[in-house]
């Protein structure tokens, strides 16, 4: 696999796709008295279909996947969370940090190298199951309420 094709796509996806993050309602989630928006239940119930095996109830992490209730996912931009879903690949840096940039980018092709032999674990590309793809945008809503501690490990109620 070419996997500086990877990483360049992924560059120029996240160049060309910068959107305005605050106008951006996937980041705005709604919680009232541990109940969500319709939109956030969705990825809870989601995200406990598809990612708890690995990532455990809550998102609180495994021994072979991390926790996903870290100040990461805090700054993990929506098209960050769509590249490392769809293609495990990420690699995160921002314009003005151009000269790290060429560095980061071997960093990932080492990693996903390692991870083809067998050396690393690795996260599934999930960007051919149906599920996942529809509801991408709704998982990371989920995943930043509880971030945010906004909402605990347990199954939310849905907002009226």
């Amino acid at each position: 696999m070419n996997y500086l094709k990877i990483i360049t796509q992924a560059f120029l996806f996240v160049l060309f796709s910068q959107t305005a993050i605050a106008g951006d309602d996937t980041r705005n989630f709604q919680v009232e008295d541990g109940n969500v928006d319709p939109e956030t239940f969705i990825g809870y119930t989601t995200y406990h279909s598809v990612c708890v095996s690995c990532h455990g109830v809550g998102a609180v992490g495994t021994e072979v996947a991390p926790d996903l209730t870290t100040e990461m996912m805090d700054s993990l931009t929506l098209e960050q969370f769509r590249l490392k879903v769809m293609h495990r690949t990420i690699v995160k840096f921002t314009t003005d940090d151009w000269l790290n940039m060429e560095e980061s980018m071997f960093n990932e092709i080492a990693k996903q190298e390692s991870r083809d032999k067998g050396t690393l674990e690795t996260m599934p590309r999930w960007q051919h199951n149906p599920l996942v793809m529809k509801n991408i945008d709704n998982i990371y809503r989920y995943l930043r309420a509880r971030a945010a501690n906004a909402i605990g490990p347990d199954k939310p109620g849905i907002l009226k």
